[in-house]
């Protein structure tokens, strides 16, 4: 599977960028794509987002 380090808390695995709260859970996760599925990667690495690679990062603001 290739990953790519997109920024430091976004991390590419193909077609799929996603962002962690910090660079340190970025690392996990990468480092956790390379031993096994991105499935289990997600589960142990939660995301804050996700989105399609062709996609531009998208605001989000906190909804009172």
């Amino acid at each position: 599977m290739a990953t790519i380090r997109v920024a430091p808390n976004e991390v590419q695995v193909d077609d799929i960028i996603y962002t962690f709260e910090s660079s340190g859970v970025a690392d996990e996760f990468e480092a956790c794509v390379a031993t096994v599925d991105v499935g289990h990667c997600e589960t142990q690495c939660v995301p804050v987002g996700k989105r399609d690679a062709g996609m531009p990062p998208v605001a989000e603001f906190p909804v009172d």
